[in-house]
């Protein structure tokens, strides 16, 4: 009787097939990771601007809060607020298209003129906010001027100029909390619009008319006018 021959599997060919199979799990795990991003990607994302959203930046800041606390009092974090002036007027006399232009030009006037490990969002409708590690309050406030002089000269020649008011607040000295750290910020931008509304009110007012020659009452003296309203007060601060 004829005996049947076994052969055995070599200890190498069984390491190959399973080096095989694991390089192939690997490769369908690398492709489900790169799936996973792209969703992710499209939920921190501001799809209009292509700047990272509120969520983002919540997350973000808290992560940087944490970071700071570790470190130790000296290190120091800032926020940056930004409102785009009279964003409501732009979309009322010109069309939301000319807005949502202009809301993608801010962004990436933001993108272009800041740090590459800053990290500027779109959280709100013509708000953004951005985070600046390791900037201090006096870094700030030198990032702030700054931005004015450079938005100066990227809206000459522009038909429609873009207006922002500025706003920071720098961790801790501004609070402990980023609830604090934000509703500082929001102050200093809402005190800066209020200053550029007074200033433009000042810029655009008519020039005075020429006082008119004086009359003489019957006595002789010279009658006092009485003052107008806007004589007797300042320009409000709208």
């Amino acid at each position: 009787m004829q005996r049947k021959s076994v052969v055995r599997q070599r200890p190498t060919e069984d390491l190959n097939a399973q080096v095989l199979r694991l390089s192939r799990q690997n490769a369908v795990l690398r492709r489900e990771v790169a799936r996973l991003q792209v969703f992710r990607g499209m939920a921190y994302r501001d799809p209009l601007t292509g700047l990272w959203n509120r969520r983002y930046f919540e997350e973000r800041l808290a992560e940087e809060q944490s970071r700071s606390q570790r470190a130790g009092s000296e290190r120091r974090f800032s926020v940056l607020v930004v409102d785009i002036n009279d964003f409501k007027a732009i979309n009322d006399d010109h069309g939301h298209p000319v807005g949502d232009a202009l809301l993608k030009w801010a962004g990436e006037f933001l993108h272009t003129h800041l740090r590459t490990h800053d990290v500027p969002c779109r959280t709100g409708g013509d708000e953004f906010a951005v985070l600046l590690p390791d900037v201090s309050s006096e870094d700030a406030a030198r990032l702030v001027t700054r931005l004015r002089e450079q938005l100066v000269v990227a809206n000459r020649g522009r038909e429609i100029p873009l207006g922002m008011s500025l706003g920071t607040a720098t961790w801790p000295d501004a609070g402990a909390t980023t609830a604090d750290l934000i509703a500082h910020a929001d102050e200093e931008m809402y005190a800066d619009k209020r200053r550029q509304k007074a200033n433009a009110v000042v810029m655009n007012a008519p020039r005075a008319r020429a006082a008119r020659p004086k009359t003489r009452a019957k006595d002789g003296s010279t009658p006092t006018p009485f003052p107008t309203a806007a004589a007797r007060a300042p320009f409000p601060i709208v």
